[in-house]
């Protein structure tokens, strides 16, 4: 099967072009905290719902948000607070739908992949999920790749998950191309879905991070996935859930997902970190 026939090939250089808005348009900047205490939320979720659907919050506005700092990003980031409805497109829809574009839009929808990367051109992104977080309610950030060596010289460690913060940056947003190519799937499938959450997308510059180094503050876990996608048109998409502060959990994920007959045709892995070269990198393929 070719290369650029696969179906989770446009949805990935979607997601890159995502990454690379991002990365664009980030500016670092200073602010004091004291002076905009008003604007603290705890975690992502009280983001989103009382800085963003509430009106809290607005684009350009600097913002403090308590959780846990990961290098681990959604790769299909966007409003968590849209997710259940997203999750009723995969199995509420009119019309049929082979099993290949099926895969597709369950991949798309999911909203639990992960993805690692390394710096890209001096920034970097991370992942602000809950303290005791889960993959799929989280904010992307972006911040100097200097300043973050210097607040956690581990951050690109192979087994660093995260820390709990508090991260200080001014809200931003870029366009997305997730909705268009889900659109052109659905339009293939006969199926009608509402791509309006897709047309753009909020993250942070972020511009402070204040570890929590006391053991009391510091516990924090993450749910997340492992994915690796395959030349394979039965099953494009191999997918691990596990807690990734759990090492022995995530080495069961990771040989699970290796076990599987399609591994070895691999083509991309979430994780550049740990993949087994760089043929299969996010970033080498799509950025």
């Amino acid at each position: 099967m070719s290369f650029d026939t696969l179906l989770w090939k446009p949805l990935l250089e979607a997601s890159a072009q995502t990454i690379v808005g991002a990365i664009g348009g980030y500016a670092f900047s200073k602010a004091l905290e004291a002076a905009l205490r008003k604007n603290l939320y705890q975690g992502p979720l009280d983001f989103w719902m009382r800085g963003i659907q509430q009106g809290g919050a607005a684009e350009g506005d600097q913002v403090y948000i308590d959780g846990l700092l990961s290098p681990y990003i959604q790769l299909f980031p966007g409003n968590p607070f849209g997710n259940a409805k997203k999750w009723r497109n995969v199995y509420e829809f009119e019309g049929k739908i082979d099993n290949e574009k099926y895969q597709a839009m369950e991949f798309l929808n999911g909203s639990d992949s992960s993805l690692r990367l390394k710096s890209l051109n001096g920034e970097s992104l991370v992942g602000l999920f809950a303290r005791y977080g889960y993959i799929g309610e989280g904010l992307l950030g972006v911040v100097s790749t200097t300043y973050l060596r210097k607040v956690l010289p581990d951050f690109f460690h192979r087994d660093f998950f995260g820390r709990v913060a508090r991260v200080g940056g001014r809200i931003s947003r870029c366009p997305t191309q997730h909705g268009y190519i889900l659109q052109g799937i659905a339009a293939q499938a006969g199926v009608k879905i509402d791509t309006t959450k897709y047309r753009d997308l909020f993250y942070l510059q972020v511009n402070s991070i204040a570890l929590r180094r006391k053991p009391h503050e510091a516990t924090c876990s993450l749910l997340d996935s492992q994915w690796s996608l395959t030349d394979s048109q039965e099953e494009q998409y191999l997918l691990e859930y596990g807690h990734f502060n759990d090492q022995s959990e995530l080495r069961f994920c990771t040989d699970r997902l290796r076990s599987r007959p399609q591994w070895n045709r691999t083509k991309v892995y979430f994780d550049e970190m740990t993949a087994d070269s760089a043929e299969v990198a996010f970033s080498k393929i799509f950025i």
